[in-house]
């Protein structure tokens, strides 16, 4: 997995909404839109770093859109949506495949599969199901023969791990039980797939959404599964060791106290550069037990762009001295209203800096 991936498409996502504050525009304004093409064409890919998917045009939206909106479960989309594309590219190569929103699920059919999941409880209570929703990504051939073809689905299903005993009373699974959960649930909506999109190879991943008080930690992807082209069932399962925690805490300190420490050690030196008061926090991604990207925020506020210049200069020599090269390492500094500066150091590759001029 590639976590610099992730943080290359944030990346971008900033840039292209910094050209368009500043007056920029990507498309030549002397255009109309004209009909839509007879036959599948190619969106333009922007040559980068990174690995993107391209698409076709028109944009179809995902079919189970905002079915979230009336629930009280919080799920961080940037991290589930980038993190299954992000897994996606190691069995859908972006060199051999174009992007597409799921268009085989409908919205009926994961409200139908999320209300099998809650059966009543043994005194009459309402029980909790594990499924809150699917997140379905498509992907088409590039092949100029079948270009635009459906050749591959990626599952995302998003599952808590709250649930009611039979006396009525809260509980949790641990990752263990939920992946075992799961897996049971995922192989019944494989089946239901299978019914319209029997050749189809298909990746299945189970992202347990974070407790409903944590408002700062993304939830994590906790199991992949493999559905082979021209078979009804899930194949192969691999577990994920994905971790997030929210830096400085106490969470952090138990379980990595040697991230913690180090972590500690920027916020002082920070603050004894600045003078003025600092907040700072940061959410690390762990892979494996192991720090592996860390976004850290700085907010404060600056007397000038030259202050906002110096410090970020700084806090970039000091995460270099203090966090391994391994770690992908994004900076934000802003005052209490706006971005001023980014600091962006990936794992493998020249680290860059923006100071953002309004």
């Amino acid at each position: 997995m590639n976590a610099k991936f992730l943080t290359g498409c944030r990346l971008a996502a900033a840039i292209l909404l910094a050209m368009a504050a500043a007056g920029c525009s990507l498309l030549p304004n002397s255009q109309k839109p004209g009909p839509e093409p007879a036959t599948p064409s190619l969106s333009p890919v922007v040559e980068v770093s990174e690995d993107y998917y391209g698409s076709i045009p028109p944009y179809k939206p995902n079919q189970t859109r905002g079915m979230l909106s009336d629930t009280k479960y919080r799920i961080d989309f940037s991290h589930l949506e980038l993190g299954l594309m992000e897994f996606a590219r190691d069995t859908f190569p972006t060199t051999e495949y174009l992007f597409q929103e799921g268009q085989q699920i409908k919205k009926e059919q994961v409200t139908e599969w999320i209300a099998q999941e809650k059966t009543s409880a043994t005194n009459g209570q309402k029980k909790k199901g594990i499924l809150v929703h699917v997140l379905e990504h498509d992907y088409l051939s590039k092949e100029k023969d079948r270009l635009g073809q459906l050749e591959g689905m990626v599952l995302g299903l998003s599952l808590s791990p709250e649930y009611q005993d039979a006396t009525g009373q809260d509980k949790m699974y641990t990752t263990q039980e939920l992946q075992a959960k799961g897996q049971q649930l995922a192989s019944r909506i494989v089946q239901s797939i299978r019914v319209n999109t029997p050749t189809v190879p298909m990746l299945i991943l189970l992202y347990q959404v974070p407790e409903a008080n944590s408002s700062f930690v993304p939830g994590c992807f906790i199991m992949s599964g493999t559905v082979n082209a021209n078979e009804a069932a899930i194949s192969k399962w691999q577990p994920i060791d994905e971790e997030f925690y929210l830096f400085p805490s106490t969470d952090l300190e138990k379980k990595y106290p040697q991230q913690s420490l180090q972590f500690d050690k920027l916020m002082r030196q920070s603050q004894s550069y600045f003078g003025e008061y600092i907040g700072m926090t940061g959410v690390g991604r762990f892979m494996g037990g192991k720090l592996t990207e860390l976004s850290v925020t700085a907010t404060a506020e600056y007397d000038s762009r030259t202050e906002v210049l110096q410090f970020t200069q700084f806090a970039a020599g000091s995460i270099d001295q203090l966090f391994d090269k391994s770690v992908h390492v994004n900076l934000y500094v802003q005052s209490m209203n706006k971005p001023l500066a980014i600091y962006i150091r990936p794992s493998s590759g020249d680290p860059y800096m923006h100071i953002y001029r309004q």
